[in-house]
C-alpha cells in the first residue's frame, strides 16, 4: 500500500493564539484550504470544547474523497488520524506552532497519506507536496489578510 509524506514550514504574521484558533476551527477550513469542499465537526471534547472528530469532503487528483478524522490537541498545535475514508486507507497529520515574535508564528505541517491509488511515485509526491503547500499558503493568506 503506497504511503506518501510531506512536511513544510512557513512563517505567518499572526500571534500563535490566533493561528491555533484558526486551525482548530474545523468548519472554517473550506475558507482557507482550497482542496476542502466541506468540513463538519461531529464531536468536541467535553472538558475543553476542542474538536474531537470531524468529517470532510475534499477534491483529490482522482476524484472527490470523503473521510473522518480524530483529533488530539497540544499547547503548540494539533494532530489527527483518520478513522475512515473512501479513497484513502489512512492519514496522519500534525500542525506544530512556534512563536517567533509576539505577532509572528512558525507553522510546520506534516502530512502522511496511505492509499491504494495506482499512480507513479513522482506524481504522488508532487500531489502531497502540493496539498501541504496550498494548505499553508491558504492559512497564511487567511490570517494575514
Amino acid at each position: 500500500m503506497p504511503t506518501d509524506t510531506a512536511t513544510q514550514t512557513i512563517a505567518i504574521r499572526a500571534p500563535l493564539a490566533d493561528v491555533l484558533a484558526t486551525i482548530r476551527d474545523i468548519e472554517s477550513q473550506p475558507d482557507w484550504i482550497p482542496e476542502i469542499l466541506e468540513a463538519e465537526l461531529l464531536e468536541i471534547y467535553e472538558d475543553d470544547d476542542l474538536p474531537a472528530t470531524a468529517e470532510f469532503k475534499a477534491s483529490a487528483t482522482v476524484g472527490t474523497d470523503e473521510y473522518t478524522l480524530s483529533y488530539e490537541h497540544a499547547d503548540d498545535g494539533m494532530s489527527w488520524t483518520m478513522l475512515k475514508g473512501r479513497l484513502q486507507t489512512g492519514q496522519e497529520g500534525r500542525y506544530t506552532l512556534t512563536a517567533l515574535a509576539p505577532d509572528e508564528t512558525s507553522v510546520t505541517y506534516e502530512l502522511t497519506i496511505h492509499h491504494n491509488m495506482p499512480l507513479p511515485g513522482f506524481i504522488r509526491n508532487r500531489v502531497i507536496k502540493g496539498l501541504v503547500d496550498s494548505t499553508l499558503t491558504g492559512l497564511k493568506n487567511h490570517l494575514e489578510s
